[in-house]
C-alpha cells in the first residue's frame, strides 16, 4: 500500500452554518469556475463565505455555498506533489476532499457535497500528497 503525505495548513474562514444537500462526499469536476481564470475570484455569491490559499505546491480559490463548494485547484511547483482541496464536516471529524492537480501548471475547477445529512463548516485548506 503506498503511504500517502498529507500536510495541513487549515484556517478557519467562519463557523456559518449552511445546508447539505449533494450526494455523499461527490465531486464534480466541470465548468464550476468561481473567476473566469485561474487567478480571478467574483465577489461572495450571498450566503457563501469565499476561500484563497496558497502555498508553495500550489493555490486554491472559491466559495463554500449552502450544500456544496466550488472553486478551482492549481499546481504552481514540479516537485511531485499534488495539491488539493480539502472540506470539512460541521457535526464530526468527516472531511471531503475535491480533486487533486498535477502537473506544474495543471488547473482543475470542481464542485464539492457534503456527505448526506452533513453541513460543511466554512473551513477548507489546501493540502497535498505525493503524486
Amino acid at each position: 500500500m503506498r503511504r500517502t503525505a498529507i500536510l495541513t495548513s487549515t484556517v478557519a474562514v467562519l463557523a456559518t452554518l449552511a445546508l447539505g444537500t449533494g450526494p455523499a462526499g461527490a465531486v464534480s469536476d466541470g465548468a464550476a469556475a468561481v473567476g473566469t481564470r485561474a487567478g480571478d475570484v467574483a465577489a461572495a455569491t450571498p450566503g457563501c463565505t469565499t476561500f484563497r490559499f496558497w502555498r508553495g505546491e500550489g493555490r486554491t480559490e472559491g466559495e463554500i455555498c449552502d450544500g456544496h463548494a466550488k472553486g478551482w485547484v492549481r499546481d504552481d511547483k514540479a516537485d511531485g506533489r499534488c495539491p488539493f482541496t480539502r472540506f470539512y464536516s460541521l457535526w464530526d471529524d468527516e472531511t471531503v476532499d475535491g480533486p487533486q492537480i498535477g502537473p506544474k501548471g495543471a488547473v482543475r475547477y470542481f464542485t464539492v457535497y457534503p456527505p448526506r445529512g452533513q453541513v460543511f463548516a466554512r473551513y477548507a485548506s489546501i493540502e497535498w500528497r505525493s503524486c
